[in-house]
């Protein structure tokens, strides 16, 4: 696969990378860079109005990098249901399930978050959000 290719849109607002030269530039230049590569980690950050998750493998047989990132999440909360859906068909594939639950708690952790950032980046709500009164996941996808 070459570095171009390595670049993929899941929706229009949610996408994949395992640029390892675009993610390390990102982890640089937001002031998230780890030097241990030794162990796993999960780093999820805001960039502009955008959600940044990076893991990194630290296995042998797997190692890498991979970010997922989506685009004004405060708007886009459905992206962060299905980036969460992605986490839990890993975990029952049973693929390094330590990574990905770190992973998968930290979208939930963002998605229970979003009408806090929405306040601090000062959007609004649409007045058909008003009609919910707490963004949840679908009772399907709960533990």
């Amino acid at each position: 696969m070459t570095i171009e290719n390595q670049y993929q849109n899941v929706t229009d607002n949610l996408n994949v990378t395992n640029n390892e030269v675009r993610i390390l530039d990102l982890l640089v230049d937001t002031n998230n860079m780890f030097y241990d590569y030794s162990k796993n980690r999960v780093i999820s950050f805001i960039h502009g109005r955008n959600f940044h998750l990076v893991l990194y493998n630290a296995q042998t047989d797997d190692r890498g990098f991979t970010m997922y990132a989506v685009e004004d999440f405060c708007e886009h909360e459905g992206d962060l249901v299905i980036l969460r859906n992605i986490f839990n068909r890993t975990l029952q594939s049973g693929l390094n399930n330590y990574l990905i639950r770190m992973a998968k708690s930290k979208v939930e952790d963002i998605f229970y978050m979003t009408d806090t950032f929405r306040a601090l980046f000062k959007k609004p709500k649409s007045m058909d959000d008003y009609e919910v009164k707490y963004p949840t996941f679908p009772s399907s996808l709960t533990y």
